[in-house]
């Protein structure tokens, strides 16, 4: 029983793309969280942190890694406790779905140590009880992609329906991550209560055109539809920059230029690995001339496998 151990990965998200609040969201390949997981005689977790991110919980009890690892095992019963160590190199607040990855690699890992695993997607409602831990807000834009892959629209929340579009290869997404923090609660407090019908029928049409070009690769039709007129508006007065950042993705040749999540990043399109480059610096140089910040740059095809297994140690 004791001493089989994995370690599994999941990586960053893109969510929202834009129009998409809450239904849209895609994995990329990098920063990503990783969770090393040990079975032990002892019922219940042991936690440990790694990590040189500033305001992770290394308490169990306010971990969301081990708050899902304890939900499993109260599930499940496998009749055996786990050891488990987060190595959290995503900083918290970041746009890029950090709990939900932290949330997603505790499941795979905990997952994998179990006699009869559970099927990938049935991990996803583990995940999402992380993110309602988290950000009290069970929202599947972050942990969906990030556990399955690819982009994933949310079709419905009751009951979750949850469906993978297509993005066409030849799409490459940018990150740039400020050195600043927008802390998710802060930034769906500031969510407008009521939308205007024109409004919404406007971000439905965005919606629907943007799922239509990231599946065809239609320039053309991407550059219409990464427009948000709802969230965006009431975001960008959060994020130092913002405006600058996306004037200048777009003059370099993005098709599509918003905030990520809640913010801080700040994602673009580009079409090419050449071009992604070029957009990134213009980026970056805006965030340091507008709000005297630094950056991390993250450029990425989009990561189709999601979470994973990255080792394995079964004696």
């Amino acid at each position: 029983m004791t001493g089989r151990s994995v370690t599994a990965y999941a990586p960053a998200t893109i969510s929202n793309l834009g129009p998409g609040f809450d239904i849209l969201g895609v994995a990329i390949d990098a920063p990503g969280d990783t969770v090393f997981a040990q079975r032990r005689r002892e019922p219940g977790i042991g936690f440990t942190l790694k990590t040189n991110q500033a305001r992770v919980p290394e308490n169990a009890q306010k971990n969301v890694a081990a708050h899902v690892a304890r939900l499993m095992l109260r599930e499940i019963k496998p009749g055996f406790g786990m050891n488990l160590r987060l190595h959290k190199s995503m900083p918290i607040g970041s746009g890029l779905g950090s709990s939900a990855a932290s949330g997603v690699a505790a499941a795979m890992a905990v997952n994998a140590l179990f006699t009869r695993p559970l099927r990938k997607e049935d991990l996803l409602r583990f995940a999402l009880e992380g993110e309602r831990f988290a950000c009290g807000a069970s929202h599947a834009d972050n942990v969906a992609p990030s556990l399955l892959g690819g982009a994933q629209l949310i079709r419905s929340y009751s009951p979750l329906d949850v469906v993978r579009v297509p993005v066409h290869p030849s799409l490459y997404w940018i990150v740039v991550h400020p050195h600043l923090v927008v802390l998710t609660k802060k930034a769906r407090a500031a969510l407008p209560r009521r939308v205007p019908l024109r409004s919404a029928v406007q971000q439905s049409g965005n919606v629907a055109g943007l799922i239509l070009a990231l599946t065809t690769g239609d320039k053309v039709l991407l550059a219409r539809s990464v427009e948000d007129v709802i969230v965006e508006p009431v975001r960008a007065k959060l994020l130092r920059g913002f405006q600058d950042v996306k004037d200048a993705a777009l003059e370099a040749g993005s098709f599509g230029c918003s905030i990520s999540g809640s913010g801080p990043s700040v994602f673009a399109i580009a079409p090419s690995l050449s071009k992604a480059r070029d957009i990134s610096r213009s980026m970056v140089r805006a965030f340091r001339r507008s709000a005297g910040v630094h950056c991390d740059v993250f450029i990425s095809r989009t990561n189709d496998l999601g979470a994973r297994i990255v080792w394995r140690k079964d004696s």
